[in-house]
């Protein structure tokens, strides 16, 4: 029997909300539960929100389109750094490929 051995580039794009209501952006590799048994994530590519514009308010919404709309411009979007241990996780919300694009667009000033 054939082993597929074939890794996939797929990553789990998500944002983060934690105890001092920080909002992080990046890729994790832990399950939900070794996230809920931690209160930590590591999260890759992390980037760090500190105000956003989109097309709804909420975190969700940001989730589901990421940064976007006439004053997409105006959002504060940390530069990527390789990995941050988030604590003290209260909220792991997955992205859609639409956000990550988004994200993707957004250079940090």
């Amino acid at each position: 029997m054939k082993r597929n051995t074939k890794k996939t580039a797929e990553k789990n794009w998500v944002i983060v909300g934690n105890g001092d209501w920080g909002l992080y952006f990046g890729h994790i590799k832990c399950t939900d539960e070794q996230a809920l048994k931690a209160k930590a994530v590591r999260l890759y590519e992390c980037r760090h929100v500190a105000e956003w514009y989109g097309k709804t308010g909420g975190i969700t919404s940001l989730a589901a389109f990421g940064p976007c709309g006439p004053n997409v411009a105006q959002s504060l979007i940390g530069a990527p750094c390789p990995s941050s241990l988030i604590c003290d996780v209260r909220a792991v919300h997955a992205c859609t490929p639409e956000a990550v694009a988004a994200f993707g667009a957004i250079v940090a000033k």
